[in-house]
């Protein structure tokens, strides 16, 4: 009985990838944002969102913050880029024409 017993929690402790909680699932769908996760992780992830609308809903958001933050970085960068810059001449004369029509 005790053999049966330890095959089993061996089994148990295998087949741990192919059905994580809820709370498992949240931390790989974050990894996978990074890196690729061994196949084993893959499957069991893939398996529980195929069950859990929580889980599904919660990757969706976190691969929207992702590119919605990617896309705003990328944004700001190109539109520092773009902005043309004020010789040092052009600067003189609009700080004197605005202290001009603040007298």
């Amino acid at each position: 009985m005790n053999r049966l017993t330890n095959i089993l929690k061996a089994l148990g402790r295998g087949f741990g990838d192919l059905s994580p909680n809820c709370k498992q699932s949240v931390r790989l769908q974050s990894a996978a944002l990074d890196t690729k996760l061994p196949f084993r992780q893959r499957l069991g992830l893939g398996i529980h969102l195929m069950l859990c609308k929580w889980c599904r809903r919660y990757g969706k958001q976190i691969r929207f913050l992702r590119s919605a933050t990617a896309t705003r970085e990328h944004g700001a960068e190109e539109q520092a880029l773009l902005q043309p810059t004020l010789s040092s001449e052009a600067r003189e004369r609009i700080k004197q024409r605005l202290e001009s029509e603040g007298k």
